[in-house]
């Protein structure tokens, strides 16, 4: 692995802005902003029909989770090829994981999720970011999203933080919520996108000049 390259890690909960912080610091820095790329790749991978991925996309926990009972729901035409087989969420996380590992060994990228932190957790140099925000503004933004009332929005929310949770604890035996495993959080209620973006930039670049 060349002493060039680093990785970024965003961990975030669902509307906070961890996307939108996730692909400005990529335009910011040049590198590519890794999230939905990895999802068409296991689509394709896996020969599972897009359209399930792209349902489930703002809850990837869930997904994972759910992919038996969520595949029942699709065309049967579309899901020929799997031959009834279904992979199960150990051979999901492992096949994310190796998809990610490879994208950071070949060049620099801002990573969304997925337990990135986790999976380049020997990375030379890595930046581990969490992203949170408070609940009035995350219901806000989920009910321009997914165009719904706010009590709905909130159960969404909460579902999500949940399982969410218990995916990471399952697969990586860490409290995603623990501070003491990111370089940097992130509350975009407090800050505000635009400053998020320029703090982390500044904390990101003094790790590169540091390295």
């Amino acid at each position: 692995m060349s002493e060039q390259l680093f990785a970024i890690t965003i961990s975030h909960q669902l509307c906070s802005g961890g996307s939108f912080l996730g692909q400005r610091l990529a335009d910011h820095l040049g590198v590519p902003f890794v999230n939905r790329q990895i999802l068409q790749y296991i689509s394709e991978k896996l020969h599972v029909a897009e359209s399930v991925v792209e349902q489930r996309e703002e809850r990837l926990s869930s997904f994972w989770e759910s992919f038996s009972r969520l595949a029942v729901y699709t065309n049967p035409s579309e899901c020929l090829s799997m031959e009834n087989y279904l992979p199960t969420d150990r051979e999901l996380f492992d096949l994310e994981s190796t998809i990610i590992a490879r994208i950071a060994e070949k060049k620099a990228a801002v990573f969304l999720g997925r337990c990135g932190r986790y999976i380049l957790r020997n990375h030379p140099r890595c930046f581990n970011i969490l992203v949170h925000a408070d609940l009035p503004e995350r219901i806000a933004s989920a009910q321009k999203l997914y165009c719904v009332e706010a009590a709905e929005a909130r159960k969404l929310l909460e579902t999500n933080d949940r399982e969410r949770s218990a995916y990471v604890s399952t697969f990586t035996h860490q409290d995603p919520w623990d501070a003491r495993g990111y370089d940097l959080i992130i509350n975009m209620s407090k800050v505000g996108r635009e400053a998020a973006v320029e703090i982390t930039l500044q904390a990101v670049k003094r790790m590169l000049n540091e390295g």
